[in-house]
């Protein structure tokens, strides 16, 4: 490993590493304001890791291309669903997020990109497709359970969001917590539309080469710690939250809030944390220990 790679190597660790202590103490914190803004601070670091780790795997351009097309799409979703109910459900989003766009926070359209970022990698291994360029079948199958991955995500982290911190509050609640069956519908839509359109950039502009990066354990381990980070964030705050806390939606129903994380942390456990482990021996498998 020359200098350049080592340099490279420590900024990824050291970002991972932030990640996964912002994760903890927004975990462990019973204050809303410090959860809160642990969970902005989590996502704004999985940013920087995504475009520094994408601009390493497919350059600046290409992980742009990706940034903006998460944005755009993530964008029109949102605001088409706000306005029409269509496809996520009837919701809006309070100030909690900062500015917005139309309707929506710009903050939510850079949070899809990263989790984006790290769904469309976990799904290569478990397709064995490391190429840079998507072709045939994977076209549409690499998308496909991309998205899957990456509604994992969402099931885990919308109850705690919505119904607990109010960054955006569904009109008619819904069974899960009060979230609406219809909004993980419209989310694989929303993220499905993201992936193949990204595996259409790929086809066409991205080389089909599997580079040196993802030959490197240390690139999906790291990829897969911040996928567990949200994990770690609903499993810790279900240890801290006491059982008597509760919220109610807007519909007039009430939760208890340590059992929306109990339930987060639970579903995390048991679908995120096997994807992550199965795409880790998948690899480790392909390639020797470096």
């Amino acid at each position: 490993m020359n200098q350049k790679q080592h340099k490279s190597l420590s900024v990824t660790w050291l970002l991972v590493i932030l990640i996964l202590l912002s994760s903890v103490i927004t975990g462990i914190s019973t204050e809303k304001a410090v959860s809160a803004g642990g969970a902005s601070i989590l996502t704004l670091l999985s940013v920087i890791f995504a475009l520094w780790q994408g601009s390493r795997r497919y350059g600046w351009k290409g992980i742009l291309i990706f940034l903006v097309t998460a944005f755009i799409f993530g964008n029109f979703y949102e605001n088409l669903s706000i306005a029409t109910g269509f496809p996520f459900g009837n919701y809006y989003y309070t100030s909690a997020l900062g500015p917005k766009l139309i309707y929506t926070p710009l903050f939510i359209n850079i949070a899809y990109f990263q989790m984006a970022f790290v769904a469309w990698n976990l799904s290569e291994p478990l397709l064995e497709q490391y190429s840079n360029s998507v072709n045939g079948k994977m076209l549409f199958v690499q998308p496909f359970l991309a998205s899957f991955i990456m509604v994992m995500w969402d099931v885990v982290i919308d109850p705690w969001s919505s119904t607990v911190s109010h960054a955006w509050r569904w009109r008619d609640g819904g069974a899960y917590f009060g979230v609406p069956f219809s909004n993980y519908l419209g989310w694989f839509l929303c993220v499905f539309s993201i992936f193949f359109f990204f595996s259409m950039y790929t086809k066409n502009y991205q080389k089909n080469i599997i580079p040196e990066i993802t030959k490197k354990h240390s690139y999906w381990i790291q990829i897969v710690l911040v996928y567990y980070s949200w994990v770690i964030l609903l499993l810790l705050k279900a240890l801290r939250t006491p059982f008597y806390q509760k919220v109610t939606d807007l519909t007039g129903q009430t939760w208890h809030i340590q059992q929306i994380y109990q339930v987060g942390g639970l579903v995390g456990l048991y679908s995120i944390v096997p994807i992550g482990l199965l795409a880790l021996v998948k690899i480790f498998k392909r390639y020797s220990l470096n």
